[in-house]
This record gives C-alpha cells, structure tokens and sequence, in this order.
C-alpha cells in the first residue's frame, strides 16, 4: 500500500485538514500501516548545546526541517540544564503537515524534562532567566505517527523487516495545551533509532478525526 505523506517544507502551508476522514491508506476499518524510515539516535545536544540561560532570550536551532533527523512524522524533544534550574523552556516549530505548534518544559535541573509532541520543524527556543546555567536542547527517541491513533494496541510490528519486542504506542490526545501529548500520538520503538533501524507497524486511527486536535500556539 503506499504510503501518503504531507510535505512540510514550505511553513506558510497548513496541511492539517478539521475532521478529516478520509486517507488512501486509511482502511475503512481505521486499520493504518505506518513506515518510519530510519531516523538518526537521539542527542541531547542535537537542537542547542550548552546555551547560556543567564539572561532570558530566544535562540534559532541547530537542526530546522529535516526528515532524516527529525523523522518522516516527527520526534519528540528533550531539555536538560546544566544545574539547579525551574525556568521555563518552550519550543517552537511545525509538525509534518505545516502546522504551527509549540511546547512549554519546566526546567528540573540535570534531570532531562522529555517531550510528548512530535516536531518535524524546529524553528527557535525561547528561555527563562537562570544566572550561571545552560542547557541543551535535542531530540529523543520518540516517534511521530501520521493519523490521530485509538488506545494503544499495536497490531503487528516490524523493525528492519524483523518482529522485535514490542514498542509502546500512546493515543492521541485532546484537547490541546501546551504540555499535552501530541493530537496525533507517539510510537516508541523498542530498539532505538540509530540512523539504519526502519520501523513499520499497524494500528487503529481514528476516522472521525484522522488529523487530531489542532495545535494550541497562544
């Protein structure tokens, strides 16, 4: 079956269409088969490293649009300081089909604060004032999924054309906020992207609403 994927090089393009029920590779049953080429491993630093946060600013990524680091549907983004730290971080990007979006994270020092959206784009960081710290922003190893995903089931699974043990699938989520998991959902593979692992599997979406929720960028 092919695959249909929205391109989202050009921003002022919102593919995102409301209540969209309809996909060629959509079954009449919701049943969808997704395939993930393989994205690069997850970098911590892979976004902005060692950014000064001694004064609250906004700083332009490393990484903008790029299928082969930020996958075919998106991946998730991480955020880490360098010490004690509770200022605010927030996001800003597009998802695969054009649509503006944003995620706010609350600093928790070293700990990494792991994100729930799926961002294709990353287009600049905003950050709050924390005196004699840094952080650095990346990509993890969450996937984006194309169609807004029903519960958690994974119908079957392959990754490079191998069963593996199985991955984790998180449904979509609405409504929207700024801290909320994506409107789409999130596949987590058991063995992480590393830049040659492929992915393909099949689970059930949501025909009523194939885009999920929109974005919340206010």
């Amino acid at each position: 079956m092919a695959v249909q994927v929205a391109i989202p090089g050009m921003r002022r393009i919102n593919n995102r269409v409301e209540a969209c029920c309809y996909a060629a590779d959509v079954g009449v049953d919701g049943l969808t088969t997704v395939d993930i080429p393989a994205p690069v491993a997850a970098l911590a630093t892979g976004i902005l490293n060692a950014q000064s946060i001694a004064a609250a600013g906004t700083s332009s990524p490393v990484v903008g649009f790029s299928p082969s680091v930020m996958g075919r549907y998106g991946r998730n983004v991480t955020v880490v300081a360098s010490g004690a730290a509770t200022s605010n971080v927030t996001v800003y990007g597009f998802d695969y089909l054009g649509q503006a979006m944003k995620e706010s994270f609350t600093l928790t020092g070293a700990t990494p604060v792991v994100g729930k959206k799926m961002f294709a784009d990353i287009v600049s960081v905003a950050y709050g004032l924390t005196a004699g710290t840094t952080i650095n922003v990346g990509y993890g190893a969450v996937l984006g999924v194309p169609y807004k995903v029903l519960g958690t089931t994974i119908l079957s699974e392959l990754t490079s054309d191998v069963t593996p043990t199985a991955g984790a699938l998180v449904a979509g989520v609405s409504p929207q906020t700024l801290t909320s998991g994506d409107p789409r959902g999130t596949y987590t593979p058991n063995l992480a992207p590393d830049g040659v692992r492929s992915y393909r599997f099949t689970c059930v979406v949501d025909r009523n609403n194939l885009h999920g929720a929109a974005h919340v960028i206010a």
